[in-house]
């Protein structure tokens, strides 16, 4: 009986020592399968923190940096301002020109447009987008940039032409230059429409090209009243 119980003993032993065997090797493909797994998402994470600090450079203003959050906080200037007056500015003009091209013999037309009114708001549109741009990081960064240039290297046509390119890849510059556009083709507009008028000559041709090309529509306009006064002799 004693050497049957030591035989069992040994023999358990032994089937013991199998699966620890078997067990053991199991057990480290497992730590092994899980390092793997951590350093692929280290990997992915890694990839990802790259992806976006390319992006942050790339696009400055969408930047989340506690610096830019905190200039940002202490501006009084919204985000979204540049796009607004943006907008505003294009909508408030095309009534003007339907007036003038549709309805030019209304006294509600002649009226408004003898008045100061249109451009004292495009004026108030143009200050506020003027405003967004001085509150610009990145017109801020253009100017110190020019002015590090020309006094390194004195050419100040170039790095003029550098910052006037630069600063209309932003949204503050590109609103402010498209309230000035918009003010001095409604400018001509108004000297057009006026003045055929007080010449009882037609205007609608002129008036649609200094929708968008004022100095265009202002040389239509002189060579129709040109061809209108020579037809009347």
């Amino acid at each position: 009986t004693g050497r049957a119980r030591a035989r069992a003993t040994s023999s358990a032993m032994r089937a013991l020592g199998a699966v620890s065997s078997v067990v053991a090797p199991s057990s480290r493909l497992r730590r092994g399968r899980a390092r793997d797994a951590a350093r692929c998402r280290a990997s992915a994470v890694l990839r990802v923190s790259n992806h976006l600090e390319a992006r942050r450079l790339r696009h400055p203003r969408s930047r989340a940096t506690p610096q830019s959050t905190g200039s940002r906080g202490s501006s009084i200037v919204p985000a979204a301002l540049p796009e607004t007056v943006f907008s505003i500015g294009t909508v408030a003009v095309l009534p003007l020109y339907g007036a003038m091209i549709g309805a030019p013999k209304a006294e509600l037309t002649q009226r408004f447009m003898r008045s100061a009114a249109p451009f004292a708001f495009m004026g108030a549109l143009y200050f506020v987008a003027m405003l967004a741009t001085a509150q610009s990081p990145a017109v801020r960064a253009l100017l110190s940039t020019f002015v590090s240039g020309v006094t390194t290297s004195g050419d100040f046509i170039g790095n003029w032409l550098t910052f006037v390119s630069g600063c209309f890849g932003t949204a503050e510059t590109a609103a402010s230059a498209w309230m000035h556009l918009l003010s001095m083709d409604l400018f001509v507009a108004r000297h057009v429409f006026l003045d055929a008028l007080a010449a009882d000559v037609p205007a609608q041709h002129s008036l649609v090209l200094c929708c968008m090309f004022g100095p265009c529509g202002f040389l239509a306009h002189a060579l129709t009243k040109a061809a209108c006064a020579r037809w009347r002799r």
